[in-house]
């Protein structure tokens, strides 16, 4: 569950910066982009036993990716007035649809493969 005290200080962060001016929709979902290849980064061109040696090394690192890539996704959810935790919540629950257990337990085949 997302608590509503870690969107809200996330949101004061900004605001207390004067920083929503620079926060357009359009801003957001690139510097989300870049968050996340921030972290791709880290496993980028590593064999199985280096990604294992990564975790372990770098886990801070990865951490603070993971942290920046939830805090664009609170401002861009706040922004458009979006409950994320609603939102994730409706998208598992079609997904349970889509991909019911039965027909795809151990499977790593696509809604229209089976």
């Amino acid at each position: 569950m997302i608590k509503k005290e870690t969107i809200d200080k996330i949101i004061k962060f900004r605001n207390d910066r004067d920083w929503k001016q620079f926060h357009t929709i359009k801003d957001l979902c690139l510097g989300l982009n870049i968050e996340v290849s921030e972290l791709q980064e880290l496993f980028l061109w590593k064999n199985d036993d280096e990604i294992i040696k990564t975790i372990k090394s770098k886990k801070e690192l990865i951490e603070d990716e993971l942290a920046d890539i939830f805090i664009f996704l609170a401002y861009l959810s706040n922004d458009l007035n979006i409950d994320l935790n609603d939102a994730i919540n409706r998208k598992i629950d079609k997904n349970g649809i889509k991909y019911p257990i039965e027909k795809f337990k151990g499977t790593n085949k696509k809604y229209d493969e089976i």
